[in-house]
Parts: structure tokens; sequence; C-alpha cells
């Protein structure tokens, strides 16, 4: 569908200069609008399937976590995803349509079914903007096996076409509303389900002073809160594991393997996970913070440094990241740490398997591929990483899911060679990744979309929490240090409990 620019400046919207009665008066009033609602309307009723109607307007400044606070379902699905860096946020809530499958073949399902419901929308939107329409929210687990136990409402992949959006784009902010259109409405029924709720989101949203009376408490350190219930001898069993590694790797069975801790986490209280995101996304503003809630007793949050990749239409950009080292205490300390970090034979190696790894995997699908030829410094609040950007443009009628199909799992938090590696990791670490270490993210109907690898993450389900950490084992890694390692890695999903 065509789109409109309003009849009056954007940023009136920003400076809630209109009223939320003027807004929806307008925006049903436009002839482009109602030829929308006839058209999802006949489509519904001629193919006797549902189809949605997504509806898009600017919207004024407002900072999307608190969006979710105040439209958040306590009971329903809610989504959150920012880069502060890129000053990119969304969230969202209330499932429309759910994508989700628990089998082998997942990117190929989910696929299909985004291409099924793109061609069962009808989108309208007050500006031409490549957020507007609809989105699909959600990841997939690491392992391709079906899920289970505390992984069984997330399936090996789910995807939301959630009822709201909030979109803050640099200084754009844009809500998208999107309805399911049956068989048996009319336009004018249509129309009213619409004007309802936009009209209840917005009042909602606007109305910020009675939320914060109603719910507002500032968050505050709690050390008593949770107890970290690490198994027995944790430390002696994972040196243990991490020399069978290296004996693996020594024997020819692999180069490169990437092993995780699973560390459970008894609550005694509730965490708040926006109160959760908050802080990481204030004290990590490089990382990715990021939350996919199923419902109260099923939420699985992170704070990644782990780009898979950014999609814009015929255009993907994808980050090599691997070796690690710790932050100094001063400057001089820190410069210190760095140049061992680039100087690190072990760490370099480490990261030029996943370089090679994501070339090797894209070379069919993709051109004009670049990258420097050595890697940089990428540097987050506990820690520093070697860092390699790639870039390049992607072949004719290729589906962003199957690059990330190829892509994932990384040697960041595979292995390499990565099918070796894969067929290992389940044995070694006795324990069920989840969506751990997946790809999660969100795409929409103009080809944009974003996954990060969901590393520094955790399962909160029902009065206990279970936090994540990995890092990778090459011939030559000791195991004290790589203990030392995932203990850095765990601080920032620790760290965020105290405050939820």
């Amino acid at each position: 569908m065509n789109t409109h620019n309003m009849p009056y400046s954007l940023f009136d919207i920003y400076n809630e200069t209109r009223s939320t009665d003027e807004i929806v008066d307008w925006l049903t009033s436009q002839d482009e609008f109602a030829s929308g609602i006839t058209d999802v309307c006949n489509n519904a009723k001629i193919s006797e399937k549902a189809h949605l109607l997504a509806v898009t307007i600017p919207f004024e400044s407002l900072d999307p976590l608190a969006a979710l606070e105040i439209l958040g379902n306590p009971d329903g699905f809610q989504y959150y995803w920012e880069h502060p860096d890129e000053k990119l946020a969304i969230a969202a809530g209330n499932e429309v349509i759910q994508i989700r499958t628990n089998q082998r073949d997942r990117f190929h399902y989910v696929h299909r079914q985004i291409a099924e419901w793109n061609n069962r929308c009808v989108a309208y939107s007050t500006l031409t903007h490549s957020l507007s329409g609809l989105q699909f929210l959600g990841g997939f687990s690491f392992q391709d096996q079906p899920q289970s136990h505390l992984w069984k409402n997330f399936g090996t992949s789910t995807f939301i076409v959630p009822e709201w959006v909030l979109i803050r784009d640099g200084q754009l902010s844009l809500l998208t509303i999107t309805t399911k259109v049956d068989a048996n409405i009319n336009a004018s029924e249509l129309t009213e389900k619409v004007r309802v709720t936009v009209t209840e989101t917005i009042q909602q949203l606007r109305n910020l002073s009675s939320f914060s009376e109603r719910n507002g408490h500032i968050p505050h350190a709690c050390d008593t809160c949770f107890e970290v219930n690490d198994k027995p001898n944790a430390e002696f069993k994972w040196k243990a594991t991490v020399q069978q590694a290296k004996n693996r790797i020594n024997k020819g069975d692999f180069k490169k393997i990437v092993l995780a801790r699973e560390v459970p986490i008894k609550l005694h209280r509730d965490p708040q996970a926006t109160h959760m995101l908050n802080h990481l996304r204030n004290e990590y503003p490089t990382c990715y913070t990021f939350m996919m809630r199923m419902n109260k007793n099923a939420v699985f949050l992170g704070c990644t440094p782990e780009k898979l990749v950014s999609l814009r239409s015929s255009y993907m950009l994808t980050d090599g990241l691997a070796g690690t080292i710790s932050r100094g205490k001063t400057a001089t300390e820190d410069t210190i740490l760095e140049r061992k970090l680039l100087q690190s034979d072990k760490d370099l190696v480490e990261h030029g398997f996943v370089v090679e790894a994501i070339g090797e995997r894209l070379k069919d699908i993709t051109h004009n591929m670049q990258f420097p030829d050595q890697p940089g410094i990428r540097k987050y609040q506990n820690v520093q990483h070697l860092y390699t950007p790639i870039t390049a443009s992607i072949n004719k009628d290729v589906s962003p899911l199957y690059i990330i199909e190829k892509l994932h799992p990384t040697p960041a938090v595979g292995g390499h060679p990565r099918e070796l590696a894969i067929e290992h990791i389940q044995g070694l670490e006795q324990f069920d990744r989840g969506w751990y270490a997946g790809p999660v993210g969100w795409i929409n109907t103009h080809g944009r979309g974003e996954f990060c690898v969901a590393i520094r993450s955790g399962i909160i389900s029902e009065g206990q929490a279970r936090f994540f950490a990995g890092c990778g084992i090459v011939a030559d890694s000791d195991p004290q240090s790589e203990w030392d390692e995932t203990n850095l890695k765990l601080i920032p999903m620790l760290s965020a409990l105290r405050y939820g």
C-alpha cells in the first residue's frame, strides 16, 4: 500500500501537541487507510484464511523499555531488543501470530511461514521507513534437537508477530499496531477495532505519571534475593572437561571447541526483567540487550557483544569476535592487556578460525566480501575481544533465514571444524544449551533485520534461573585461565539480577 505523510510536522506528534483523538481521527479518515481495510477484509473472506493488518504511525519520543513496562502483559508475550551505541531499540508485546516449531527443519519452516504471512498482510504506514509494517520477533535454539523442560516454551524456533511494537531509531519513534483479520469481519467492524486498539495504546503510553504512581519504585541492589547453587567441585570438573577437550584436539578430532558452563541460581524473589534489562543496557551500551519472554515462567534474556548478522535488503554485516582478555584497572594496564591479546598466538589462532569459517560459509551466497587483514580490539566494561568486521552483498533470491542458517553456529560459540566440534559439545558439557548461544533477533517485510548470538544470557523460570558462559578451547588453552574467563563473562547477568 502506498504511504502518505502526515498533514502536519512529524515533530508535532513528538511534542504531544496533537490529542489522541486527533491522531486517530486523521488516521482512520485517510483514503489509503480505508482502502487497506477493504482489501484485507476482502482477501480474508475470499481465501477463507486469517489475514493481518499492520498500521504504522510516527510517535512521540519515548523510551521503548518504558513502553514495555507500561504496556507489557504480566502473563503474556513480551520482547525487547536494544543496541544503545547504534541508537536502535524495539519493544513489543501481546501475541497476534506465533510461528513455532520443535523440529529440526526450523530455518526452512520459519522462512515458509514468514513468506506466507507476508502474503496475507496489508500494511499501511503514514511514512516511508524500513522499520514500518510487520515485524517478526524471535530466535532459534543452539542445537536443532527438540527442546524440553526449561526450554519447552521456546521450541527449536519461535517467532511472534506482536499486537504492538514501539521502535526508536535514532530520533524517530514508530508505533505499529497489528490486527488479526478473520474471514467473517467487515470493514466497519475492523475500522472500529483498529481505532479502539490504537486509541487505548496511545493513551496508556501517554499516561506516564499515572503508571508511575501505581507501579513505580526505584530498583536497588539486593545481595540476598538469590543464591548461586553451583555444583560441588564445579571448578575441578570444569578444568577436567577442558583437559578432555584438549586431549581430543591433540588426537585430531577437531581444532577448536567452545565449552560453556551452566550455573543454577535459586531466586528468593521474582526479578523484574525490565529492571535487569535497564541495568544491562546502561552498564554495557556497546552490547545487544535482549529479552524473549514467552510467559511469566519462561523468560530468556541477556546482554551479548556478538552480532550474528545485520541485514539491509541486499547488504549484510557480520562480526568475527573471538579471543578474550580482561580490562585493566588503569589506562596503562588496559593498554598492556590489549597488546597482550593482539600478540597472543592462542587467541589469534582462535580468532582466525572464526573469520575463516565465516568467509567459507558465505562465499556461495554473497559477493563483494570485505574485511581487514588483522583483527582490532572491541572493548566492553569487563573484557576486551579480538574483533573483525565483515561486510558483503547478498546474492539475488537468497533468503535472510538461509544466511542465518549458514552462519549459525559461528566458531566463536561452536568450534572448528563446525560439524566435528558440535558432535562433541553436549557430551562434554552434560547439559542442554537451549537457546543459549543461538540466533536471537528480528526480521521484517522490508528485508531488514538483525540477529545476535545469545551469549552472556540466562533463562528465568518459576523461582530459578540458569546463567551460561563459555570460552573457546584450543590446543594450548590453560584450564585455569578458561575457568577465570567464564567467571568474567558471568558478571553481567549476576550483576543485573541484583537489580531485578
